[in-house]
């Protein structure tokens, strides 16, 4: 059986269309809109933030710059560093740590728009927050924001400029970069796995799944330093399966399509192991979100429960047949 899912808000729109037919709504035509700007990732190194090696940790980037006058409005291009603190909860004020101007843009050979290029440093980030190493722990994040400022003083970043813009398709704009501060990982293997899924009380299908259960082999495939997909064994078919073995516990599917990811070629979700810190990266096919809601370790057993902003969830247990778990949160 297919995942099935329904949008409240399409619904909405569509009973909105009928009810006011007989009264259109004003409308100001696209050109009478003020018009911004956008910078486009062209290209990045992913360069890793580890704690254990700050001197070596740093990445750099390139972007072009994108507006109604192929970006002759852009008058700078300013980024922010910000520290996350994901024991306490504390977000640092934003320290500038660099504002290139467009007498320093380069052009882009291939579309001939402005251009430039960036590297940042996690030392350089921490003078400019006036932080140390020892100020940081392992699993908090270094928050880069970029702000595009226009000759009439207008700006735009990652707080006012819209998600479709944000790396939407098409667009690629670039306003934000987000590095965990990672620590060497090694969880990589595959393991015996028992999955039960529990109900969220969200009101849908998936509530009348809760205590059903899947039993197999489960496995962390290392992406990245640190970064994690896992699979799922059923039968003979291997699948990239995020949700630990509750999916198929609930919806019975050996199709790639109806899982999180549903082209392991171009998988967004994925699970970061930042220095023992447990979190997800990304967001399904469907653009939910999800969280942990517990990760406990008892020797060789390691439990991980999850839910999503969909109203999925469940819990499952991972067994090693040697060695005990690292002390995972």
């Amino acid at each position: 059986m297919q995942k099935l899912k329904y949008s409240i808000y399409s619904l909405f729109l569509v009973m909105l269309a009928f009810s006011c037919a007989d009264e259109p709504l004003p409308f100001d035509t696209f050109d009478e809109y003020a018009k911004g700007a956008f910078s486009r990732l062209l290209s990045t190194d992913n360069g890793t933030f580890f704690l254990t090696d700050p001197d070596n940790a740093s990445f750099t980037f390139d972007v072009e710059y994108y507006s109604e006058n192929n970006g002759g409005e852009v008058d700078s291009h300013e980024w922010f560093v910000r520290h996350r603190n994901n024991v306490d909860g504390t977000l640092s004020e934003p320290a500038l740590l660099v504002s290139t101007s467009n007498s320093s843009f380069g052009t882009n050979d291939k579309s001939g728009l402005p251009s430039a290029s960036f590297s940042f440093s996690l030392n350089e980030s921490l003078s400019a927050m006036g932080k140390t190493i020892d100020d940081l722990n392992g699993g908090d994040d270094i928050i880069y924001d970029g702000y595009i400022v226009m000759k009439d003083g207008r700006r735009f970043g990652p707080d006012n400029t819209g998600g479709s813009v944000q790396g939407g398709a098409g667009f690629d704009g670039i306003f934000r970069f987000i590095k965990p501060l990672l620590c060497p990982s090694e969880l990589a293997g595959t393991y015996n796995a028992v999955a039960t899924n529990s109900s969220q009380g969200a009101g849908i299908g998936w509530d009348d799944c809760a205590g059903n259960t899947w039993e197999g082999e489960l496995t962390f495939v290392s992406v990245g330093d640190g970064e994690y997909t896992i699979t799922t064994k059923n039968g003979d078919l291997e699948l990239d399966d995020m949700s630990f073995g509750n999916f198929y516990a609930c919806y019975e599917s050996d199709a790639q399509g109806s899982m999180p990811n549903a082209d392991p070629a171009n998988r967004t979700l994925t699970l970061i192991d930042a220095c023992n810190q447990l979190s997800f990266k990304g967001s399904s096919q469907w653009g939910e979100v999800y969280t942990f809601t517990e990760v406990k370790v008892e020797g060789s057993s390691l439990t991980l429960a999850w839910t999503n902003d969909y109203g999925e969830g469940g819990s499952t247990v991972i067994t090693r047949d040697e060695g005990n778990w690292p002390d995972l949160k």
